[in-house]
């Protein structure tokens, strides 16, 4: 409905009433009332905003409500009416975080590229190592790229501009650099499948190594189950909290996000049943993909304090859709990520169970000895 209404706003408490008004001419009510050009006036609307100095409520509410008898043709059931409440200058803040947080975007895939082109560096010169990583680890990594590429990349952007418009308006910069994103992604994903198929191949070639994949079947064992009952709880959490506001894909989708954050369990795991020491990870690779999943959640305790908290769904750099964020959670997670790859760091210099205590460890251990060959 579109109506032309005017009325008083209480600076103090932030109550908006309004008398409005309707024109009928051509609408299905008013052809069932005989009513030609003209106009409804009996409307009263009612919305609760911000007050004048204060912060603006999240959600502005309200109620449009016909002000005739029911028996009357023109009169009509209340609606009710919901919007989003910001001043200017916190639209001319969210414009800036959000220029941020595109910024932040393009250095963490810059980056998370140049460590994966280390790997293969490092796998290059060490090539004995290729059989020793573990390939649910890969396989985890190669499909955190790949359901964003391919499932969620569109709604993405789409999505944000058709509900921040005006938050979202950079002159153009904001399509450049979706393609910018678009292409490192895709460049991400590409040496992460190349990763993913040298280990499998050196695997699969080395028939000395099928002992490899018992232990690898070992590892998916262990961490599948604690997968499904992750998703378990994420799914019932999601049955319980009615009021919550994400779908369930979104918070299936938040939780693979904090699986994609412990990428480095199942390489704990491989570890301590080969027990090997050697450097199969170079320290560029895990180290830094650590730092590019804890980065977002020590942005996303300042943006919490810093920002305004009610436009997530202009979020672009710890987006809630892509991992689980919370005051708790940027702390948890930080931590338990830096754990496993402090552990891995030790695996790796002192043997796959030197952390664990003497009575679990195994007796054998595995240690790569560099090999000269001639040609």
């Amino acid at each position: 409905m579109k109506i032309s209404a005017e009325g008083i706003y209480n600076p103090k408490s932030g109550a908006l009433c309004l008398i409005g008004c309707q024109y009928v001419g051509s609408s299905d009510t008013a052809r069932q009332a005989k009513v030609n050009d003209s106009m409804d006036c009996e409307i009263f609307i009612n919305m609760q905003l911000g007050s004048l100095h204060g912060k603006p409520a999240e959600h502005v509410k309200g109620t449009i409500r016909s002000l005739r008898e029911k028996s009357d043709p023109l009169f009509f059931d209340s609606v009710e009416i919901t919007s989003r409440g910001i001043y200017f200058e916190q639209a001319a803040e969210s414009m800036w975080r959000i220029d941020v947080e595109i910024t932040m975007v393009l250095i963490s895939l810059t980056f998370t590229c140049l460590f994966l082109g280390l790997q293969l560096y490092h796998l290059k010169k060490n090539p004995d190592f290729l059989p020793f990583i573990s390939i649910l680890m890969l396989v985890i990594l190669v499909l955190g790229n790949m359901i964003p590429l391919v499932l969620n990349f569109d709604a993405l952007f789409v999505m944000r501009r058709s509900k921040q418009n005006i938050l979202m308006w950079s002159g153009g910069w904001l399509e450049v650099n979706e393609v910018v994103i678009r292409v490192l992604t895709m460049v991400n994903f590409l040496l992460q499948l190349r990763l993913l198929h040298v280990a499998w191949a050196a695997r699969s070639a080395n028939v000395s190594k099928t002992g490899l994949w018992v232990h690898e079947k070992k590892t998916i064992w262990i961490c599948l189950p604690l997968y499904l009952f992750g998703a378990f709880i994420a799914w019932l959490v999601h049955t319980i909290n009615k009021s919550g506001r994400h779908t369930l894909w979104e918070d299936l989708s938040s939780y693979a996000g904090l699986i994609l954050d412990g990428f480095l369990l199942p390489q704990v795991i491989f570890n301590v049943f080969f027990n090997l020491k050697g450097k199969a990870l170079a320290h560029p690779f895990y180290i830094g993909f650590t730092l590019v999943r804890v980065l977002p959640h020590v942005y996303d305790a300042y943006r919490s304090r810093h920002y305004v908290p009610f436009v997530k769904s202009s979020y672009i750099y710890a987006s809630p859709n892509e991992d689980i964020y919370s005051l708790a959670w940027d702390i948890v997670v930080p931590l338990g990520v830096l754990i496993l790859s402090v552990v891995v760091f030790l695996q790796q210099r002192f043997g796959g169970s030197s952390f664990l205590p003497l009575r679990l460890r195994r007796s054998g251990e595995y240690e790569m000895v560099p090999v000269s060959s001639s040609s």
